[in-house]
């Protein structure tokens, strides 16, 4: 490692450290304050610390973008106070290599905010969401309907992808009317097959109700992982698992938006944050007597706002254009590319 490179490293390692332990402080204390207030059943102040604290990787993912906005931007300004990024502009560094360098020490972070989305982080939430569903009413959501290869489907499942309770409606053809409700409690899965025990069946033959209970066993699409990421709320789906979601929501024909949308969104940030970067680091060149360090900071934060703003209504925006759900996510960048060449004038 160069001397240059180090000299940035060291300047944004540490203001990026203070800025986590300043977030991670924050967002513990909200969180511990949020289900503080849940109606409780069983909560002990233990369960709410540990539900806090399992659900803090999710939420300080979601503040990455800001925390590396915020860090490269004092960072650099403490730089340019010192005068020693002058030192390096002047020892032949241009502004170009600077940004180069820059994101080369952000390497770590962005290959790691990848790792985490398909690895760390789900697996916290839904120790989280599980601890609190076991505590807290109306906590996780466990149950969902959806349709399967022409049928319609309420599915009760477990996190680990039991499913606890199976209800299927098929209709006539060629009418709409139900032809035939089913229901199980003892569901498993077996390949391209489902087997349900002791399934009562309702047949409508007519102006007959048919009343069974037998066993069925019929393909299916869906697997035990499939049922996990169903019941689950996106938030604490993978990176894979979101994919898998988005695919098979959508060759059923139905509403695959906040599946795909989560997905390119975690998919995308690494450029996200490449991108704020490049934006705070812009903030700081140029005359420190024109502008001080603490205004170049509020500054890159409150470009860093609107993004984020900008980010959320590009969602439904795209959502209702009928347009690729990764545009929601591009679309705003444009705000920091083009900002970036303006503040360097």
């Amino acid at each position: 490692m160069s001397r240059s490179t180090w000299l940035l490293a060291r300047a944004i390692w540490v203001s990026f450290l203070i800025v986590f332990l300043v977030f991670f402080g924050l967002e513990l204390v909200f969180r511990v304050l949020d289900e503080a207030k849940l109606p409780h059943t069983n909560y002990t102040a233990d369960e709410i610390g540990l539900v806090s604290i399992s659900g803090m990787p999710r939420r300080l993912y979601l503040d990455l973008p800001l925390m590396v906005l915020i860090a490269v931007a004092a960072g650099l300004g403490g730089l340019a106070q010192s005068s020693e990024l002058t030192i390096l502009r002047a020892a032949g560094l241009s502004i170009r290599q600077i940004f180069f360098k820059i994101v080369l020490v952000l390497s770590p972070i962005l290959v790691g905010s990848i790792v985490i989305a398909e690895y760390g982080m789900p697996e916290a939430e839904r120790f989280s969401q599980a601890l609190k569903d076991a505590n807290v009413s109306g906590g996780v959501k466990d149950s969902v309907w959806t349709r399967e290869s022409g049928r319609y489907l309420f599915v009760e499942g477990a996190p680990d992808g039991k499913v606890r309770l199976w209800k299927q409606i098929e209709m006539a053809d060629g009418r709409d009317e139900i032809a035939r409700l089913t229901q199980s409690r003892d569901v498993s899965f077996d390949g391209n097959e489902v087997a349900l025990s002791e399934a009562r069946v309702l047949t409508f033959d007519g102006d007959q109700i048919v009343d069974q209970t037998v066993g069925v066993r019929q393909e299916t699409k869906l697997t035990e992982r499939q049922v996990r990421w169903l019941v689950q709320n996106p938030d604490a789906l993978s990176l894979s698992e979101l994919w898998d979601a988005a695919t098979y929501l959508t060759d059923e024909g139905l509403n695959a938006r906040a599946h795909s949308q989560l997905f390119w969104q975690r998919l995308l940030l690494p450029i996200t944050l490449v991108a704020l970067a490049l934006l705070a680091s812009a903030t700081a060149f140029g005359s420190m007597r024109a502008l001080g360090m603490s205004t170049r900071v509020f500054l890159a934060v409150l470009i860093g706002l609107v993004f984020k703003y900008a980010m959320d209504m590009a969602s439904p925006a795209v959502f209702l254009a009928g347009g690729h759900p990764s545009l929601a996510i591009i679309l705003p960048l444009l705000i920091p590319l083009l900002l970036t060449p303006r503040l360097l004038r």
